[in-house]
């Protein structure tokens, strides 16, 4: 067996060893024994007596198939060889049942499948209760049903998209820039008009809507489905638009049944079918249910469960889809989720991809009885959101996508629906009070628009603690004041075990400051203009784009799970918060140390100590962004936007001197045609180096005192400097 992760993509076994669990069973998921045919699970009660043994085929994951008691337990996997005998056993580890665990053990899928109605709709809106749901429009649903109807309205006029013709490109960088202005436009055709058309119709009747709706999806529905095909989730110019259609093409083929004639129907059917086996056979290729870390790979694992419910007892395939994506689903799935409920991609991502499985989980439990919404992460994760962005925010930190919108911008109707989601599946007010607090909000939107009504149940978070940390992915939120967004004080932070991969990036140990929404202290670079490209490649994803610090103006590993951090300490008190990471691994030998600490006492004072040592004499830069440019003075940094300041005093042993820029190293356009260049403004970055005396150091330690304030909000700093 391996006894640690040797690939950046494989998965993270769970439970962790000594784990108190929150279900029964838990789902089981180890590193991989190598040459192994198969495994058996082996689980034994705290006397030593085996209470359960199973065969659990050639995937590194299993759920038992019934719950276990309170207790401690120990878990064991055996590696069989092709013979079926014993070559390994991967060692026992803990874990403990906690008294009133939700059961959540494996259920067959045939029997799931089973319990599908056999009419349409099945899929998150079943036809025994449309009845129901209709009597509603006008009343507890009236507000998400008008703005399912204004964008129906819109969709009406939407002409079938255009078979692609960016793979014909030749010059590659050309290719991927027309591959992504065709995907962000073929969105709207599949996400969101054929979505909003077929659940107009689907709750109203009206042909208007199912003709519209059809004429999209009978187009999309002659088209190629092999695999190597430019449309197909494996197509080798870029997946996203096989993506679009492995996630809404079945969707509407269940709402717009009644309007499809028996033609129709067997035509979209076939592409449906099509379309989920392309997906698993891309799913199984690339060994998913080891290495689950390719990003796009979580999207369509998910897809694949809502598939099976769709098609039951119309595609042969669905036992198959259903086992595959539940084998996941139900252990270690999601790759990027934390135990406490955090997203280790980020704000950006963790909100898209956390709104795509939400169908497939809202689908299990309506057609088939399956709850996994009981699962930790499904359950923990609206506070990862809640606490890891201002509400005010016009930023997003960390992460691809960490410039743009946070929830108090254009970009807060995806928070909203995610949440709001939430706020209503747990009957949480608080979670609830905060979607309140968007500005403009008019309801859920999309496939999820009418499952609950209107209101969530709301109050103000005075009973919550203002900070939190989720240290599964090392990232933790700090606030002066939830109740008050307007004013409130926020320190985001980032040390995560899941290093720079993905859409990560080489920033662990990295701060982002907002007061009252406005970002004084940023992640910098842009997500663009497209994934991978110079701008985003070179700069964005570096730590010297990052609030953090470089060694010898280099910094961390980029593109590698090992170069990771920790937080290593959290304490959130009334009047302070306390957090700590370590993001020495990291920078992959550069460095014997780098823990940060930072210490906020509220409302608006940030201390900050990070603690270095290099393995040989060096010069360590300490980097601060801003969006626009910080006024320098002796030993201090102040940035200011938009009537809130950040007012920065630096100490070192060392020394430290200043400078200021306002150039990417990779500008936005490099390397990009002509024709696709975009005038972006540039951001600030300021460099505080160590040795003004002259002298590298092996060690040393840099000092900050922050202060935040916003209009009338302003207080003095003053430094005290003390030997030892």
């Amino acid at each position: 067996f391996l006894t640690e992760r040797t690939d950046n993509a494989i998965l993270f076994s769970c439970p962790a060893d000594g784990a108190t669990v929150e279900v029964t069973p838990p789902g089981l998921a180890w590193l991989p024994a190598e040459g192994a045919s198969g495994y058996r699970v082996e689980v034994r009660d705290r006397r030593g007596a085996l209470v359960y043994e199973k065969a659990a085929g050639g995937d590194p994951v299993h759920l038992p198939d019934r719950a276990l008691g309170p207790g401690t337990y120990t878990w064991d996997v055996v590696a069989l060889n092709d013979r079926g005998e014993e070559a390994a056993h991967r060692g026992r580890q803990s874990f403990t049942v906690p008294e009133g665990a939700p059961e959540l053990p494996w259920v067959d899928p045939e029997a799931l499948l089973a319990r599908v109605p056999a009419g349409h709709p099945r899929l998150i809106y079943l036809k025994r209760d449309l009845p129901g749901l209709r009597a509603t429009l006008g009343t507890t649903r009236r507000r998400a049903w008008q703005g399912c109807l204004e964008a129906a309205e819109r969709a009406l006029s939407v002409p079938p998209p255009e078979y692609p013709t960016y793979h014909r490109t030749e010059d590659p960088t050309q290719c991927r820039l027309e591959y992504r202005d065709y995907y962000r436009r073929f969105s709207r055709y599949i996400d969101a008009a054929l979505i909003d058309l077929s659940v107009a119709f689907l709750m109203s009747g009206e042909a208007k809507y199912a003709e519209a709706a059809k004429r999209i999806l009978l187009a999309v529905a002659s088209w190629p489905t092999d695999d190597e095909d430019v449309t197909s989730v494996s197509a080798r110019w870029g997946d996203e638009p096989g993506l679009h259609l492995a996630r809404c093409a079945h969707h509407a083929y269940d709402w717009l049944y009644d309007a499809l004639s028996e033609g129709e129907r067997e035509k979209v059917l076939g592409m449906c079918e099509a379309r989920a086996w392309q997906t698993y056979r891309r799913l199984t290729r690339r060994n998913y249910l080891t290495y689950p870390g390719e990003s796009h790979n979580g999207r369509l694992i998910a897809y694949l469960s809502e598939m099976a419910v769709a098609m039951a007892g119309e595609a042969e395939g669905a036992r198959t889809w259903l086992e595959y994506s539940l084998k996941a689903l139900t252990t270690f799935y999601p790759h990027w989720g934390g135990i406490e409920g955090g997203w280790a991609e980020g704000v950006s991502y963790g909100l898209g991809y956390n709104l795509i499985y939400v169908p497939a989980l809202e689908g299990l439990r309506a057609a088939c009885g399956l709850d996994l919404w009981r699962r930790p992460l499904f359950h923990k994760v609206r506070y990862f959101f809640f606490y890891c962005t201002a509400l005010r925010g016009e930023i997003q930190p960390f992460g691809d996508g960490a410039e743009r919108g946070g929830p108090g911008t254009g970009g807060g109707e995806r928070f909203a629906t995610l949440l709001g989601f939430h706020a209503h599946r747990f009957n949480d007010p608080y979670v609830g009070w905060w979607v309140r607090q968007m500005e403009g909000w008019k309801g859920l939107r999309g496939e999820l628009s009418l499952v609950f009504e209107d209101d969530a149940s709301s109050r103000p978070p005075t009973d919550l603690p203002h900070s939190r940390a989720f240290r599964g992915v090392g990232w933790a939120g700090l606030h002066s004041d939830l109740t008050r967004p307007d004013e409130d004080t926020c320190l985001l932070f980032k040390s995560s075990p899941f290093g720079s991969v993905s859409h990560s990036h080489a920033d662990q140990n990295a701060f982002a400051i907002l007061k009252g929404g406005k970002a004084l202290a940023i992640p910098s670079g842009y997500y663009g203009p497209a994934y991978g490209q110079p701008h985003h490649a070179e700069w964005t994803r570096s730590t010297k784009a990052n609030n953090c610090v470089l060694v010898n103006g280099e910094g961390q590993v980029i593109r590698q799970a090992k170069a990771s951090g920790r937080v290593v300490a959290f304490e959130d008190r009334k009047g302070l918060t306390y957090v700590a990471g370590d993001a020495a691994a990291a920078y992959m030998g550069k460095l014997r140390k780098f823990d940060r600490h930072a210490l906020f006492l509220r409302p608006g004072l940030f201390l900050l100590l990070d603690d270095l040592e290099a393995l040989e004499p060096a010069r360590f830069q300490w980097m601060l962004h801003a969006f626009e440019e910080m006024t320098l003075g002796e030993g201090r940094v102040v940035s200011r936007r938009g009537g809130a300041t950040l007012d920065v005093r630096l100490r070192c042993p060392a020394g430290l001197t200043l400078s200021q820029t306002d150039r990417f190293d990779t500008p936005y356009n490099e390397g990009i045609p002509a024709r696709f260049h975009e005038d972006l403004p540039n951001h600030w970055h300021v460099t505080a180096e160590t040795g003004e005396m002259g002298a590298d150091v092996t060690a040393t330690r840099i000092g900050a005192a922050m202060g935040v304030w916003g209009p009338g909000e302003r207080y003095e700093l003053e430094a005290l400097e003390q030997e030892g």
